[in-house]
């Protein structure tokens, strides 16, 4: 069989057609994974964008940022500052307190109450963040909110979206999200002109007042997703590079048992006689290449140089038969 057939049939045989099969899955899996962690970059990187550009823009009027009160709040309008003046509603029942919300690492309630502007725009707003009384025995309440600033007051807040609805049923005076079409109707209150697809996360008010802990700043950090994509990557690189490497070794294999005396294949035997009268066969050009039964050349001995010892033993041996 000739080189070449013999390493186009390793090439197809079972072992590496299968172990072809498994590279391509794999490295697809990992190159799809990179484009997954790539696309988390694009999206973290957009989202810092829009913050950096926003969060400490100048304030503008809510119906520049948001013409339509029933509208989605835009992407590039998140964290933007509008300004209104108005009021908070002063019925009691209009505080909710949004559970599980966490600064530091500590748990505690965000203060969200409804303001209604001059033109009849209401917008919620999250006054910011009180802690949990650790000492109410009667479930988890906040400790000491501050009061509702009262009359009229110029509110800057900025936009956020409105959080999704979560069906659980919060107990009296509290709220699981920031939902404001589900925030009315647990206010049991109703709004000709609500903003139901965004809220204000309070930045000031005039006169200024007490008010609880304000919010964190967001993340701007992009995360480990682009060091994650280029590290699937290199493991998508990792997979055919080894399927190479395994094919050469067996190419090496496969190289290292065929017979290493081509050349003597088709080498005449002379024959020779020994010392001790014993015929042997050695190659060379002028004799018939001996063969095996099967008909097959046979494969010549390599026979070592005798050493001045042996030759010496060898001439004693011969003085004793004379």
């Amino acid at each position: 069989m000739s080189d070449r057939s013999a390493r186009r049939r390793l090439l197809l045989s079972r072992d590496n057609l299968l172990g072809l099969v498994a590279v391509l899955v794999l490295t697809a899996v990992c190159v799809g994974l990179g484009f997954w962690q790539w696309g988390r970059f694009e999206d973290r990187r957009d989202q810092a964008a829009v913050v950096e550009a926003n969060y400490e823009a100048a304030p503008i009027p809510l119906d520049e940022a948001m013409p339509d009160p029933q509208a989605p709040l835009p992407t590039s309008e998140t964290w933007t500052p509008v300004q209104m003046r108005g009021s908070y509603c002063q019925d009691p029942d209009c505080v909710l307190y949004v559970r599980n919300r966490q600064i530091g690492g500590q748990i505690g309630f965000w203060q969200l109450v409804p303001f209604t502007a001059e033109d009849g725009t209401t917008l919620l707003i999250v006054r910011g963040w009180v802690p949990e009384d650790s000492t109410a025995s009667s479930g988890s309440i906040p400790a000491d909110p501050p009061a509702i600033p009262s009359g009229e007051v110029t509110v800057t807040a900025r936009l956020r979206p409105a959080e999704p609805v979560l069906d659980r049923v919060p107990p009296p005076g509290q709220a699981h999200s920031v939902n404001p079409p589900q925030i009315a109707s647990l206010l049991s209150l109703e709004y000709t002109a609500l903003v139901t697809q965004a809220y204000g996360d309070l930045v000031a008010e005039d006169p200024a007042g007490p008010r609880p802990t304000a919010l964190e700043a967001p993340d701007t950090g992009l995360g480990p997703h682009l060091s994650y994509a280029f590290q699937w990557w290199v493991f998508a690189a990792f997979f055919p590079a080894a399927q190479v490497f395994r094919v050469r070794k067996q190419f090496q294999d496969l190289d290292a048992e065929e017979p290493e005396d081509t050349e003597t294949s088709g080498t005449a035997a002379v024959p020779h006689e020994t010392a001790d009268g014993a015929d042997t066969t050695q190659p060379g050009a002028d004799a018939p290449v001996s063969r095996t039964p099967d008909h097959r050349p046979r494969r010549a001995v390599r026979t070592r140089k005798r050493g001045q010892d042996e030759e010496e033993e060898d001439a004693l041996i011969d003085q004793r038969r004379q």
